[in-house]
């Protein structure tokens, strides 16, 4: 896959019961939510309600809190995870009965979606301005990518900023931020 900038207007928003969902990223493309079809899936979400997540059997998900808290009840178990915007990502089974409650008004997220069984990688970082980053290497990653949610930099020949927040590309990514910068980078690879 070559690199690739994705512009915000690509990005497409729905509403859900629990607040609105924000699909960043589905590969293939022509893939879609509804049918189940995709290679991996990228989104944002702002959860205003406490609730159950949806089911994705067949998938598993890596979830990232960006702002706010909530505690999760997963398949029984009341406070399998407590989430915040510092605790590390939380991975589980799409197909697990996950029921949020949420500590804040409104929790933020970042969402990773790879078939079963496929290798999966992802961080918040927030760098100041005039730093370097290197993404590391995962073996046998497919994809790559940095989702920024805030301030701007450069990757290789690219510049990542509000107008085109999303980079996907086959290889590692070296960044220079041009400000304080607030971004997610993540890794896909093969089934393990």
């Amino acid at each position: 896959m070559p690199t690739h900038l994705v512009a915000a207007t690509e990005f497409q928003t729905s509403t859900w019961s629990g607040g609105t969902s924000t699909q960043l990223w589905i590969y293939p493309k022509g893939a879609s939510l509804a049918e189940r079809d995709f290679d991996f899936r990228l989104s944002s979400a702002i959860v205003e309600a406490s609730g159950p997540f949806s089911d994705f059997s067949g998938y598993d998900r890596l979830l990232i809190v960006l702002s706010g808290q909530m505690s999760l009840t997963v398949d029984g178990v009341k406070g399998a995870a407590e989430l915040g915007a510092d605790t590390a990502p939380f991975e589980f089974a799409g197909a697990s009965q996950i029921h949020a409650e949420l500590g804040s008004a409104a929790v933020e997220d970042f969402n990773l979606f790879v078939p079963g069984g496929v290798k999966k990688t992802a961080a918040r970082h927030k760098l100041g301005p005039h730093q370097r980053w290197h993404q590391p290497d995962m073996p046998q990653a497919l994809v790559y990518g940095i989702y920024l949610r805030q301030g701007y930099l450069i990757a290789g020949e690219n510049l990542v900023d509000s107008e085109y927040p999303l980079i996907i590309s086959s290889a590692p990514l070296n960044l220079l931020t041009e400000a304080p910068s607030d971004f997610i980078a993540f890794a896909i690879g093969h089934r393990q």
